[in-house]
């Protein structure tokens, strides 16, 4: 499938994971001096692939189904404008007991040269569809990880708005359940909800610090979603340097891990 984004695409999802006028290298491609460049987690949202993958799996009802995890691996760094081409397939299916986890990966490549250029990892938790005893290879790249008990050698904190739902679902998705009272309320939520992947891209901004801000030198970033969040809530970073290339990190609200087994690759710089 060929996939394409335009400088205007890059922007609009910054925005809506809160990048503003201190992040003009995010929100603006007009700046003297500033090259706008791509919040990496954007590779995720321009890969797409899981829902149409989903048709072919098989039917549940859309209840049944939450996004487990995400990961986007990259072999070059997301261009701020782009064209690829994109190929899912079923990656894993483990059996988790009380439900399914259905690894659905997303190649892109350069339509040109064919080169591979990013993969993103959709992990999907079907609940019922359990007990079948598939094996674990299913959260490839994201180890166990709540926190340490040291101090985490980074912290930020981001405080949502009332309407991040309704500006992250301008990027794609528009599950009714980020926005829809009513629905909401039938999914056992008193109100919308926010987007378990616009909560991690605001976690991918937030670390992108530790790299002073060059999302070029993100060469992995994942996690899985534990709880949900609800635009308005304060959302905070807890990172731990694990080696000289990697950073494990955990996203809450509160007391309340909403994000674990965060995972973020860094490369060498120039």
């Amino acid at each position: 499938m060929r996939k394409e984004w335009t400088e205007k695409d890059t922007i609009l999802y910054a925005l809506a994971v809160g990048a503003g006028v201190a992040d003009l290298d995010l929100t603006t491609e007009n700046t003297a001096g500033v090259d706008l460049q791509a919040v990496s987690t954007f590779a995720a949202v321009i890969a797409g692939g899981a829902g149409a993958l989903r048709e072919r799996i098989g039917s549940w009802p859309g209840g049944m189904v939450v996004h487990g995890t995400q990961l986007v691996e990259f072999v070059t760094p997301l261009p701020a404008s782009g064209e690829i081409d994109v190929v899912a397939r079923v990656a894993a299916i483990e059996d988790k007991g009380s439900g399914a986890l259905i690894e659905i990966e997303s190649t892109a490549t350069d339509p040109q040269s064919h080169a591979e250029l990013f993969r993103s990892t959709t992990g999907l938790f079907v609940r019922g569809e359990g007990g079948f005893g598939g094996g674990g290879t299913a959260a490839r790249g994201l180890a166990s990880f709540r926190g340490l008990e040291t101090a985490a050698d980074f912290t930020a904190d981001f405080a949502t708005g009332p309407n991040q739902a309704l500006l992250y679902r301008l990027c794609g998705d528009r599950n009714p359940l980020h926005s829809d009272p009513r629905f909401a309320a039938k999914a056992g939520f008193d109100r919308p909800i926010l987007h378990g992947l616009c909560t991690w891209g605001i976690a991918a901004r937030l670390l992108s610090a530790l790299v002073d801000g060059d999302m070029s030198a993100i060469s992995h970033f994942g996690g899985r979603f534990t709880a949900v969040v609800f635009p308005g809530d304060t959302v905070s970073v807890d990172a731990w340097r694990t080696a000289p290339d990697h950073f494990a990190f955990v996203v809450r609200v509160g007391d309340r891990v909403v994000i674990d087994s965060g995972s973020m690759g860094v490369r060498e710089r120039d």
